[in-house]
């Protein structure tokens, strides 16, 4: 998969980012590029769960491909595809992304495997990301608010 820093600008699919929003890269992790000593460590169990959610039914840009996770594994362990178990059935990552509006508005887009990443390889997404996923802010979510008049 291609790697993006995170907070980066997200040019993958600008088409489907509406005009005057912005729109910034979490979780493009690659093996040829380590993701900082700071992005590591462990995640709130309610943030695991509410990203299983996102993961589950937020699923954007699909491809017809599946990336399997580049980063490293047991030997044997089966790297493609990836898959998360959400209430008995099985939801398959790497074939799409992810958004979460930060408190600004902004997108922060990532790859469905970031599940994977946070919850198998131990990747911290910014603080940002965790409070949009957190406080279940969508681009569903947030163009539902407006039309029913509420503020963001």
């Amino acid at each position: 998969m291609t790697y993006y820093a995170d907070l980066s600008r997200y040019t993958r699919h600008p088409a489907g980012v509406p005009s005057g929003v912005t729109a910034l890269n979490v979780g493009w992790l690659s093996w040829t590029r380590r993701y900082p000593r700071f992005a590591r460590g462990r995640v709130p169990e309610e943030f695991a769960a509410a990203l299983t959610l996102l993961c589950r039914d937020g699923q954007r840009e699909r491809t017809s491909r599946f990336h399997p996770c580049g980063l490293p594994h047991l030997v044997g362990e089966r790297r493609r595809p990836v898959r998360m178990r959400v209430a008995g059935e099985d939801v398959l990552l790497g074939n799409s992304e992810v958004v979460a509006v930060a408190a600004d508005g902004t997108w922060l887009v990532a790859p469905s495997l970031i599940h994977h990443y946070v919850t198998r390889h131990r990747y911290r997404p910014p603080e940002e990301f965790v409070e949009a996923v957190l406080a279940a802010r969508t681009p569903r979510a947030e163009s539902a608010a407006v039309t029913a008049g509420s503020p963001r």
